[in-house]
């Protein structure tokens, strides 16, 4: 299906840059003042004579190409532009990955027509919240679609306003957040969506992701940023259709609620909502309701609860209190299915964020033995996670241990880790640079970049 997204551009024509590739992920174009580079995706059919809407992305290890190759298929079907910041990482203070993402996109505004009423920005975890903090300070976005994490703290009572689809996965640390934060959007009048998808804290599956264009652009039909598209809209009420069918199937009242309320909010004058209207109304009345939406707020409050005790117990407790611990969690945790299955699954990784904070700062301040209890907590909460086997690596190097670093490294490169800037450019690493093991390690980790 296709959509009227392009639009002539009759203002006069400036002269944007014609070699840049079309149809393919480019990985790495440098900014004309050679501050950054970013990644890069043109429709195969991009034309500088039409002004097309863009989508800015912000990873959190900075792999602008990531996400591009996800969405690309959605960009060619909707005639969106891709770009992905390469500069942008955790860590970084907003005002500098701020400045960073104004340069970006005063760059690519001035090589790309880029449709100024439909400039969106799009980011997970950390990346998340530079999308929504971008959006917050430029004024010039016209929709964020948050995936793993919410805004900067205070964002969502700021004066800048512009539409939002959060996204989130059922096994995501951050499920709560972004709850709290589609609450507060609510209370704030902001355009609003949170759809909750099955897997961990990742970047959103493809059919979430187009689900969140679809909404996008229907808003903008709303608010004459595109031409009305009759096929948008029948493909939105499709998409929310089957989240109900399946919220019922589910006998999950709450989200039976919240995607009855999206649809009139977000289809209402668009096309008959009506039977949703009255389905609205039964549902609030019953008791049914009520009583799923008082469960889920206390079994939130109670999840809430352990978070907090882990992040201030965590340093206090010994590795046979946590090997107890992580093992009840991954026993309640088996099936994965059922809210208490999901609460405890959460909790598990929401350890592991906890075991990583730790951990790095342990090793930085070389704090050897915490650093060990850490790591090994670490493994039990998130065993699959390569950032565990980095770090594991770097407590190798300081203890003088570079064959066990190697073979850290080699671990966390088989699980996936592939952020090839960090490992060139650590300190810890500098040593192994001739090391064969160490050579095969940044092979893989470069391979791993561009799957």
């Amino acid at each position: 299906m296709q959509s009227a997204t392009a639009t002539a551009d009759t203002t006069a024509t400036p002269i944007y840059d014609e070699s840049l590739p079309k149809g393919r992920v480019a990985d790495s174009i440098a900014c004309k003042d050679g501050s950054q580079d970013f990644a890069l995706y043109l429709p195969v059919h991009y034309s500088p004579a039409q002004a097309y809407p863009c989508i800015y992305f912000f990873d959190p290890h900075g792999h602008g190409g990531l996400p591009l190759r996800m969405y690309k298929e959605l960009a060619e079907q909707y005639g969106f532009v891709l770009v992905g910041s390469n500069a942008s990482k955790n860590g970084m203070q907003w005002q500098v990955t701020n400045n960073a993402a104004q340069a970006l996109m005063a760059d690519t505004k001035s090589r790309i027509n880029i449709d100024p009423k439909r400039v969106y920005a799009a980011g997970f975890s950390g990346g998340s919240r530079v999308a929504s903090s971008v959006a917050l300070m430029d004024g010039g976005i016209a929709g964020v679609i948050g995936c793993g994490a919410g805004f900067p703290n205070g964002g969502a009572s700021a004066t800048s306003r512009f539409d939002y689809f959060g996204m989130v996965g059922d096994q995501d640390f951050n499920l709560i957040e972004m709850r709290q934060l589609d609450s507060t959007l609510e209370q704030n009048n902001f355009d609003h969506e949170l759809i909750v998808f099955s897997g961990k804290h990742a970047w959103a599956p493809v059919a979430d992701f187009h689900t969140a264009l679809l909404w996008m652009q229907v808003h903008a039909i709303k608010e004459h940023l595109q031409p009305k598209g009759d096929a948008l809209v029948a493909a939105l009420k499709s998409d929310y259709e089957k989240r109900l069918a399946a919220a019922t199937t589910a006998n999950d009242l709450v989200k039976v609620n919240g995607l009855l309320y999206s649809m009139i909010q977000t289809l209402g004058g668009l096309t008959d909502v009506a039977p949703e209207q009255k389905r609205l109304a039964d549902l609030a009345a019953g008791n049914a309701f009520k009583k799923a939406a008082y469960t889920q707020y206390i079994l939130q409050q109670n999840e809430l609860q352990q978070q907090q005790q882990f992040a201030k117990h965590f340093t206090a407790l010994d590795d046979k209190w946590w090997t107890k611990k992580t093992a009840q969690l991954e026993h309640d945790a088996d099936g994965g299915k059922t809210p208490d299955e999901l609460i405890s699954r959460r909790l598990l990784n929401y350890l592991g964020l906890v075991s990583y904070m730790s951990s790095n700062h342990a090793i930085q301040e070389n704090d050897m033995p915490n650093a060990e209890l850490y790591l090994k907590v670490f493994r039990m909460a998130d065993p699959q996670n390569p950032d565990q086997c980095y770090l594991t690596a770097q407590y190798y190097i300081k203890k003088g241990d570079s064959m066990q670093a190697v073979a850290s490294l080699k671990e966390a490169a088989v699980l996936g880790f592939s952020d090839v800037s960090q490992l060139l450019s650590d300190p810890a690493f500098a040593g192994l640079q001739s090391d064969a093991g160490y050579q095969e390690v940044v092979k893989k980790v470069r391979a791993n970049a561009v799957k």
